[in-house]
């Protein structure tokens, strides 16, 4: 399997968290909180730490709470879109943002609402430091978990969606495919076109993880305890699962066409 190695081959110096948000006034300043109170962890192993905040116009003023806080904390960054076009859009803008402007080693994916535990980024970019080009923060290998009040419906959801997406498209052997929390090498992100990741919802990890995947990159994971939403109401909706549901089967036909092409041109020639 292709290994996708950083500059110069060099341990990981420089990473960069991309935080979507849309209404999270209520959560941005705490969960900014908790990532910066675990940079002297990052800083002894020799880690600069950014967090990149990319915000869709929320009308709560979240982005008016960053901008306050970026007085006194110059690693943390802002990106404002125009308007709410999707998590897919948001990280995409966000990754190519922070690869403009940062330049890291690794950007990490983690969401804004207090569901992943800051506690575990150094887990996550120690995997890539150790060889991974994409770390996975799992919920569904020994050690990892979901809140133990999720209902059965919810639980039947969530591994239903994983093992469509590992069905229908490449994981690189990953069980929990739609999970939010990654590390993935810059180098690698830079080989996939993210321009053509126009997919909604969930279906954009899964997206990103095929393309990653097909790019010969070895994909780690590593457990993590999910949480609930600390504060606010979930983005989530019925119509986001089915949007992304139609989303991974519409890549799926896409590859498929694809070979058979290839292959019809393959026969001619």
């Amino acid at each position: 399997m292709t290994q996708i190695i950083t500059k110069s081959g060099s341990a990981v110096s420089t990473a960069c968290i991309v935080l979507p948000t849309y209404n999270e006034a209520e959560n941005i300043r705490h969960i900014l909180d908790k990532i910066l109170f675990e940079k002297s962890i990052h800083q002894k192993k020799g880690i600069q730490l950014h967090v990149l905040i990319v915000d869709d116009n929320s009308p709560d003023n979240t982005a008016g709470i960053v901008r306050k806080y970026q007085l006194h904390h110059t690693q943390v960054h802002l990106l404002v879109r125009k308007e709410k076009n999707g998590l897919g859009a948001a990280y995409v803008d966000g990754i190519k943002h922070a690869l403009r402007t940062i330049n890291p080693d690794v950007i990490l994916e983690m969401d804004a609402d207090g569901q992943h535990d800051p506690r575990d980024i150094f887990r996550l970019i120690q995997a890539i430091d150790e060889g991974a080009d994409f770390v996975i923060g799992s919920r569904y290998v020994p050690g990892g978990s979901v809140p133990s009040n999720w209902g059965l419906h919810r639980k039947i959801i969530s591994k239903s969606a994983n093992l469509y997406a590992r069905t229908l498209l490449n994981s690189g052997g990953a069980k929990d495919c739609t999970g939010g929390f990654r590390a993935i090498r810059a180098s690698l992100l830079r080989r996939i076109s993210l321009s053509e990741l126009d997919i909604k919802g969930f279906a954009f990890q899964v997206s990103l993880l095929n393309a990653a995947a097909l790019q010969g990159a070895s994909v780690v994971e590593v457990p993590i305890q999910f949480r609930e939403r600390e504060r606010g109401d979930s983005k989530m909706n019925p119509m986001d699962i089915v949007t992304g549901g139609l989303g991974i089967a519409n890549i799926r036909i896409q590859q498929l066409i694809g070979s058979t092409s290839q292959s019809e041109t393959a026969e001619v020639s």
